[in-house]
């Protein structure tokens, strides 16, 4: 008796090891290690302003996992949720912000939609400038985009801290680039 139950039991033992046969693609590459191979990878410039207040935005460089967002909506949730890695640099986004949305149009207008915590912090003149070229030169970056239209909570806003016009797509402003 105690040798059916064992041969049973061995049989039993054969048969599920059966079942957890490896997937193999041709040419003997298994599909776990496969889908390990091709994790994308995406490369994008950040803009961030100097730390020495001289009105200068600083390029900061980031590799991200492919996570089936757009290459330019990654660029500005790295902005928008990252401190700055080097100490010349300054964050000018405010603590909260969050990225609601990026929309971009046949003619390269971006829509690039925050929370509500971007209007907060109260910044001058200088900060408010910084924060609103620090993303429109993050995202003019991209080929696709031409000019950025900043809304808050989906609406467009004529300024965020008082000092500057928001109403219109911000161009791209080349002068502010420091090395």
């Amino acid at each position: 008796m105690k040798k059916i139950i064992l041969l049973v039991l061995l049989l039993c033992a054969v048969i599920i090891s059966g079942c957890g046969e490896d997937k193999k693609q041709p040419g003997g590459v298994n599909e776990g290690a496969k889908q390990e191979q091709t994790v994308q990878k995406q490369s994008f410039i950040v803009y961030r302003a100097a730390a020495d207040g001289s009105e200068k935005l600083l390029p900061e460089k980031f590799t991200v996992d492919a996570n089936g967002k757009d290459i330019a909506e990654n660029a500005l949730i790295a902005l928008v949720s990252t401190k700055p890695q080097d100490a010349r640099m300054d964050d000018v986004i405010p603590i909260g912000t969050k990225v609601l949305a990026l929309r971009i149009d046949d003619k390269g207008t971006a829509y690039a939609d925050f929370s509500k915590e971007l209007a907060k912090k109260g910044q001058g003149s200088y900060g408010e400038m910084m924060l609103c070229y620090a993303i429109t030169n993050t995202l003019t970056e991209f080929p696709q985009i031409k000019r950025v239209q900043i809304l808050i909570e989906g609406q467009k806003v004529t300024t965020i801290s008082g000092h500057m016009d928001v109403e219109d797509p911000l161009e791209r402003n080349d002068s502010l680039l420091g090395k």
